[in-house]
């Protein structure tokens, strides 16, 4: 049985993430648990360490649960990482 099956999991239809509170929203509705309180630490966090005139930090965590949201939509990664999690990936 797929984990497609198994859990329910099948792709939803993302918004688009333009801004950074279209990634807060996409994040309270399809990222994993927790993933909106440790982007909120994470980002601020980064802020907060960052100068001024850089912000790549802060930028490099907007990417990081960006991409979150998209492995979280897809079945395809969902099921690898449930199949490596139950010990049945190859390698």
């Amino acid at each position: 049985m797929s984990a497609e099956r198994e859990h329910g999991w099948a792709a939803m239809p993302l918004p688009e993430i333009r801004t950074v509170d279209d990634l807060r929203s996409a994040l309270s509705r399809y990222g994993f648990p927790g993933d909106r309180e440790r982007f909120e630490e994470e980002l601020a966090a980064a802020i907060g360490a960052s100068l001024t005139d850089d912000l790549e930090r802060a930028a490099a965590v907007v990417r990081a649960y960006r991409h979150r949201v998209r492995i979280r939509n897809s079945p395809e990664i969902m099921a690898a990482l449930e199949d490596a999690r139950a010990g049945g990936g190859s390698g």
